[in-house]
C-alpha cells in the first residue's frame, strides 16, 4: 500500500485507524480487503474515479492481474487514461452500448467487479447483465438496501446468494456473490 498516494487511500487508513472515512471513498476498506484476499483473476471496475482507479491500478499491477475500467462520461474518463497499460485496459462506453449489451468486453470472465458507475440508473442493468461472468461485486452506495431511504439506484440484490453489507462507514458499500460458498477471510470485514 506504500506506492499508492495517501491522497488515494484517505479512507481506507481512517478505517485502519478507526477514524470515520469519506464518503466519496467509503468503498475502500471493503475494496481493498477483497483484493488482497481473492489475488487471482481479472477485475472489473465500472466507474473510474479518485478513490478507486489508482488504487486498483497499483494493486492490480502488484498482483500481475488484468484491470478493467469502464467509464460512460468522456471528460471524467479523460482524467483517468493515464492509467491505461498493457495490463489495464481502459474504455469509455456510451450508456446506450452498457445498456444493449453489445461489447465483446462483457463475455470475460472476472474474479471482482467494482460498481460505482454514473448515472446511478444504470448500475442494477449493469449488475444484471454481467452477474453470471463475475465471482465477487463490490457496489458502492448500498444504504438504500438497508436503511429506507428512496433507492435512486434501483438497486435489488434478490438474485444474489450472498449479500455482506458494510455498515461502519456510510454511504454503505455491500459484496455480492452467487458462488457456492463463501470463504471466511472475505466474510471478517463485515464482522
Amino acid at each position: 500500500m506504500e506506492l499508492i498516494k495517501d491522497e488515494y487511500k484517505k479512507s481506507f487508513m481512517a478505517y485502519q485507524q478507526g477514524k470515520p472515512t469519506l464518503a466519496f471513498s467509503s468503498h475502500q476498506p471493503v475494496l481493498v480487503h477483497l483484493l488482497n484476499t481473492i489475488k487471482q483473476g481479472n477485475v472489473l471496475e465500472f466507474g473510474t474515479g479518485y478513490n478507486s482507479t489508482p488504487l486498483m491500478h497499483i494493486i492490480c499491477g502488484l498482483q500481475g492481474r488484468h484491470l478493467t475500467s469502464l467509464e460512460t462520461d468522456q471528460e471524467w474518463f479523460n482524467k483517468f487514461t493515464h492509467y491505461k497499460s498493457e495490463s489495464h485496459e481502459m474504455f469509455c462506453m456510451e450508456e446506450k452500448t452498457i445498456r444493449e449489451w453489445n461489447d465483446s468486453i462483457f463475455d470475460k470472465k472476472f474474479s471482482i467487479a467494482f460498481i460505482d458507475g454514473a448515472p446511478a440508473e444504470l448500475r442494477q442493468p449493469f449488475i444484471e447483465k454481467i452477474k453470471d461472468n463475475v465471482d465477487y461485486f463490490v457496489v458502492h452506495d448500498t444504504e438504500c438496501v438497508v436503511e429506507s431511504k428512496v433507492n435512486v439506484y434501483a438497486f435489488d440484490f434478490s438474485m444474489f446468494k450472498y449479500v455482506f453489507h458494510f455498515k461502519t462507514q456510510p454511504p454503505m458499500t455491500a459484496v455480492l456473490s452467487n458462488l457456492e460458498e463463501i470463504p471466511e477471510e472475505i466474510k471478517q470485514i463485515f464482522s
